[in-house]
C-alpha cells in the first residue's frame, strides 16, 4: 500500500498521513491535487487516502472505496449496555478483568462487544491477517465516533495485531489468555457499496485446524469459542460443544479447557 491525503489537505491532515507512513512502514506521497484514480495509475498500488474525518482505502483493483464502520456491532453494544442478553457473552462467560484473543479479528464487531464485558481492567487481542483490513479496522477503532463515549472507550482499548494467528497463537506463553475465539465467517459489511467484496478478494481465507484448536486449547485458561454456520461440521470435527438457538443461522460453541 501507499498512503495520501485527500484532494486538498490542511498541514494537519499531511502531518497525520506522515505519521501512519512511518508508524505502519507505508510510503507517503502527496496528492498533488490529482484524482485518486491518475494516483493509483501512477502508483500501482493500493491506496490510503487520509481525509479529515475519516480514512479510505482506495483499492487498486476497483474505483469503490472502503472504510471502517461498526454497523451492528453498535446496536449489540447499545443493547448489551441496557443489560439485554448477548450470545457471544453468555457463551464465553466474560467477565470484568478478563482477556479475550479474537483470531478472526474481521471488521471487530465481536471484539467490541468483548471489550464492553471486560472493562479496562480487561484486554482484548484482535488478529488479522490481511494487510489492508488489519489497517481499515486498527485505525477506526482509534477514531470512530459511536455517539457514545462507553462503547467508544470499548473500541480504543482493542489491540490489533497483522499477524497469521496461529503463528501468534504459537507465540504466546501457556494458559495466557482467558477465551481464545474464532470466527472463520466474513459476514458484515463494511459499506453501503459492494467495498466489502474488493476486501474480500484480498482477504485471507485459512480454515481452522487441528494444528489451530490445539494450540489455542494451550493458550486458553478458560475456554475456546467458536461462531459458525449452524450446519457446520467444524463443531463436531474439533470436539466443540455446540449451542444450538432456533432462530438463528448461526451458532456457538466451546471447549471447555479447564473441565
Amino acid at each position: 500500500m501507499i498512503i495520501t491525503t485527500s484532494g486538498k489537505p490542511t498541514s494537519e491532515i499531511i502531518a497525520k498521513a506522515k505519521q501512519l507512513s512511518i508508524e505502519y512502514g507505508i510510503p507517503y506521497k502527496p496528492r498533488h491535487g490529482i484524482s485518486i484514480k491518475s494516483f493509483k495509475n501512477q502508483y500501482l498500488d493500493d491506496t490510503v487516502v487520509v481525509g479529515s474525518d475519516k480514512i479510505i482505502i482506495s483499492p487498486l483493483s476497483s474505483n469503490n472505496n472502503v472504510f471502517f464502520h461498526p454497523n451492528l456491532a453498535i446496536v449489540r453494544a447499545k443493547r448489551v449496555l441496557k443489560g439485554e442478553h448477548e450470545p457471544l457473552l453468555s457463551t464465553a462467560k466474560l467477565k470484568e478483568g478478563m482477556s479475550f484473543l479474537d483470531c478472526t479479528l474481521g471488521l471487530a464487531s465481536d471484539s467490541i462487544i468483548a471489550s464492553l464485558a471486560v472493562g479496562d481492567t480487561g484486554k482484548v487481542i484482535g488478529i488479522e491477517g490481511n494487510e489492508m483490513l488489519s489497517f481499515l479496522v486498527k485505525e477506526g477503532l482509534r477514531s470512530f465516533q459511536s455517539g457514545n463515549s462507553t462503547i467508544d472507550q470499548a473500541m480504543r482499548r482493542i489491540s490489533v495485531f497483522n499477524q497469521d494467528h496461529l503463528f501468534f497463537l504459537k507465540n504466546q506463553p501457556t494458559n495466557s489468555i482467558d477465551v481464545v475465539y474464532f470466527d472463520p465467517m466474513f459476514q458484515e459489511a463494511i459499506d453501503t457499496s459492494n467495498g466489502i467484496d474488493i476486501i474480500k478478494e484480498h482477504t485471507i481465507m485459512a480454515d481452522i485446524s487441528h494444528d489451530i484448536i490445539t494450540e489455542a486449547k494451550r493458550v486458553a485458561i478458560e475456554r475456546v469459542i467458536l461462531k459458525d454456520h449452524w450446519k457446520s461440521n467444524r463443531f463436531a470435527q474439533y470436539g466443540f460443544t455446540q449451542f444450538k438457538r432456533k432462530t438463528s443461522l448461526f451458532h456457538y460453541g466451546s471447549i471447555e479447557v479447564t473441565e
